[in-house]
């Protein structure tokens, strides 16, 4: 599976490779039990969350699986405890924007065998398909010969069956990575209709007060990057997400080490320089109050005649 290059209309846009694959891995790693909430909510509802999910992963994958010809999957393998203290390891594979593949269910059930006879140990198999098109992948493996015979089935998650109302209705905050991924699909072509689902998408999220700060970021990483834009709407993006950020979720721009999307960087530096020009004017307010002249604060705070002007009619 291969990141698929992203084309828009707008001829000032050059497009790059969008990293699907580790933005998969990133935002389920990140959102875990959101996304077997959304995808696998039986399971979900015995998984003991209390109990922080284990992913078993680079190591692991290295001895199991074979080397795949520079192509890569957004694999994760995951270990979890159920409530009644039964361990579960959940083998989650997303197939990005991949044709169709015959082999697919044989993939996946040769994924299983090997951790099964290497590990002994139960597997949960979801595969998340994300392709816009309509699949033809087999989702089951049978194995037939001469009396021997095998049954394998496994969770195929094809997000194209998700209906787009449904996902915006649904509180269910991996529904919203879901609709940013068919977004994805659907405005490959129109990047004005990208702007505009996007910045819908990012709102409603934003807005929405059920959700951590941490859980929102890492959504807001993940449509931010899928969703890219020109250069010029990027601008005009972060523009308009200054004041929804500031109204509706102030704390979002207290950086604490997070891993920041394009738009939160450039929404917290903004609010840095504001915090530095809202700083420099105190002191230049504080510098009137002690009756130095407008000449000498211009020429230590570097600001012009007419904002310090302002500020002594201001302030009295």
């Amino acid at each position: 599976m291969v990141g698929a290059l992203v084309w828009e209309k707008s001829t000032d846009y050059k497009a790059d490779v969008v990293d699907q694959d580790g933005l998969w891995k990133k935002v389920i790693g990140e959102l875990f039990e959101d996304f077997l909430l959304f995808f696998k909510p039986d399971l979900h509802a015995q998984v003991d969350f209390t109990k922080e999910a284990e992913f078993l992963q680079q190591e692991l994958f290295q001895k199991i699986m074979d080397k795949k010809k520079g192509r890569q999957w957004a694999d994760q393998l995951v270990k979890v405890h159920l409530k009644d203290g039964e361990e579960k390891w959940v083998l989650v594979h997303v197939e990005v924007q991949s044709d169709n593949e015959k082999d697919f269910a044989k993939r996946m059930f040769q994924y299983f065998y090997r951790i099964y006879d290497r590990h002994d140990k139960e597997i949960v198999a979801i595969a998340v398909m994300t392709s816009p098109h309509e699949s033809t992948f087999p989702t089951q493996f049978n194995y037939s010969y001469f009396g021997t015979e095998l049954h394998y089935a496994y969770t195929n998650c094809k997000l194209n069956n998700y209906d787009k109302e449904e996902l915006e209705k649904s509180d269910k905050l991996f529904s919203k990575v879901v609709l940013a991924a068919k977004y994805m699909n659907d405005t490959r072509e129109d990047v004005d209709k990208r702007y505009a689902f996007k910045m819908k998408l990012m709102k409603k999220i934003i807005t929405d007060n059920k959700n951590s700060r941490s859980e929102i970021l890492a959504v807001l990483y993940f449509i931010d990057y899928l969703l890219r834009l020109p250069e010029e709407l990027s601008k005009k993006f972060h523009e308009t997400m200054i004041p929804i950020i500031q109204k509706e979720a102030n704390d979002m721009v207290q950086f604490n080490g997070e891993e920041l999307s394009p738009t939160m960087e450039a929404i917290f530096a903004h609010f840095q320089e504001e915090g530095k020009r809202k700083g420099i004017e105190q002191v230049a307010l504080e510098m009137l109050k002690e009756g130095s002249s407008v000449e000498f604060i211009a020429k230590v705070t570097r600001l012009d005649r007419e904002a310090i002007e302002k500020l002594r009619k201001l302030n009295g």
